[in-house]
């Protein structure tokens, strides 16, 4: 995460470690993040008269102003750490190419390029931009946060356009990884949005009838938890930010519904400088290969708390229940227990499955109800494998997520076949409510070896619409 990085934002260095599973030096760091004025930095503005945008050209392009008529900046600047802007997370740990060492204070430190700059005090820079007024296209080649002027082995591209009071963002990571070794899944910020901390109030609906009008539920951290944000399913996909009036900031990343999100202190301040502020990420689990391109899109926009629902809702119901096909990416899916063929994904997640290991293919936190698909339609190809796979899966009860049962389906009898399976979801105990998230099981049968390509997962029945 490019969370608080500097270190009288202790807090945000707990975020870091939990999402690398890392325990950090209680050291102080001896070189604190600098600040830096926005307004000698060299900006570049797209405005439409409802809202106005700013990346910094000298911080890897991150955004580092929005306002509307009547608001000042909504963005909070304090460090580098903050803004709207890209990290992204892999391995090794810790990450030391060619005998360098990780900063004192971050021993062990993952690959990790940021857009703004490292804890060095060096910057990202732009290589490229182009802006027309209302749109802005950009490159910049980040630093690895936790090296000593280590640019990341990889580039940034943005698209930015404004649309009414919103900012919508196509973001762009291109991996030029010499490193090939295979990392697995870490938590990714899609992306990391701060805000001053007078939008103090995140609402969410995180209920498990979601799109029906019920009520919004304001987040917090729960009492006595270390781990400095609240996590949550915001289960109709977006969240916002909003001051007393309820007027502030809408977030959505149309494919993740898992959050991290809070506020730093009581203190509500206006001021994009102060330290105080709200926090707010889209997370997901994503494995980056060492040549990956990964997209993702995020939407911001400003309004009232009502009309921010009304918009983002009209946006996200169409997409339950979940439709996925494995054409080009993994959408989201991650293989666990065994290996896929690695990037581009061509035709389907080809998994490679060792003898002894049980494998599974754990999906994205997309949640619909249960009643609206009660069958699933599985794509594949078996090879070496014979017997049963299943599928499991979470649900929301209440706003809380709970692990329910499985159903079972055969695998097919003729082998290196393309073969669709249909499994009966609605017969299985505990298949109802709000489902969360599936796994897929590819073969109960851990002491066998062999191949498994899966194109497509469709969740099917009533009023079945994919994306």
């Amino acid at each position: 995460m490019t969370s608080l990085r500097s270190t009288h934002r202790t807090p945000l260095y707990t975020v870091l470690a939990a999402l690398l599973s890392l325990t950090l030096s209680p050291a102080a760091d001896p070189k604190p993040n600098p600040h830096f004025n926005i307004h000698a930095d060299r900006m570049s503005f797209i405005d439409n008269g409802e809202i106005k945008v700013g990346v910094d050209q000298d911080l890897g392009g991150a955004i580092t102003w929005i306002s509307t008529p009547g608001h000042d900046n909504l963005i909070n600047n304090n460090d580098w750490g903050r803004q709207i802007q890209l990290s992204y997370y892999s391995g090794p740990r810790p990450f030391e190419p060619d005998g360098k060492k990780t900063h004192p204070a971050w021993k062990n430190w993952a690959w990790n390029p940021i857009q703004s700059g490292d804890v060095f005090g060096h910057r990202a820079k732009v290589v490229e931009l182009t802006n027309t007024g209302t749109a802005i296209h950009l490159v910049s080649i980040p630093m690895q946060w936790a090296l000593d002027d280590v640019p990341g082995d990889c580039r940034f591209e943005a698209d930015l356009k404004l649309e009414g009071p919103m900012l919508r963002v196509k973001y762009r990571l291109i991996n030029q990884r010499a490193d090939h070794t295979w990392y697995g899944a870490h938590n990714q910020e899609l992306p990391a949005v701060y805000t001053v901390s007078a939008l103090d109030h995140l609402m969410a609906y995180t209920g498990d009838q979601p799109f029906t009008g019920g009520s919004l539920t304001r987040i917090f951290k729960p009492k006595g938890q270390v781990f400095p944000w609240a996590r949550f399913i915001a289960t109709e996909g977006w969240v916002a930010a909003v001051g007393d009036d309820d007027w502030g900031l809408g977030i959505c990343n149309p494919t993740v519904y898992n959050y991290l999100g809070g506020t730093s202190s009581p203190v509500k301040t206006w001021n994009s400088d102060d330290s105080p502020t709200m926090y707010i990420s889209p997370v997901s689990t994503d494995a980056l290969d060492h040549n990956i391109v990964f997209d993702f899109e995020v939407m911001i926009r400003a309004g009232k708390l009502t009309d921010l629902r009304d918009y983002f809702t009209a946006i996200m119901r169409p997409r339950t229940p979940p439709v996925w096909k494995f054409t080009s990416d993994r959408q989201h899916w991650v293989p666990r227990g065994c290996t896929d063929a690695g990037w581009p994904i061509k035709d389907g997640l080809k998994l490679t499955i060792a003898k002894g290991k049980t494998a599974v293919v754990d999906g994205p936190v997309q949640p619909y109800p249960a009643a609206a698909a009660p069958k699933l339609r599985l794509t594949g190809t078996w090879t070496g494998l014979a017997g049963t796979g299943h599928i499991t899966w979470k649900k929301q009860g209440g706003d809380q997520t709970t692990q329910a049962n499985s159903a079972s389906f055969l695998l097919p009898v003729m082998a290196d076949k393309e073969t669709t399976i249909e499994v009966d979801l609605a017969s299985a105990p505990g298949y109802d409510g709000l489902i969360t998230q599936l796994t897929l099981w590819p073969t109960d049968q851990p002491n066998a070896e062999g191949q498994v390509i899966v194109k497509s997962i469709d969740l099917i029945g009533v009023a079945a619409k994919g994306r």
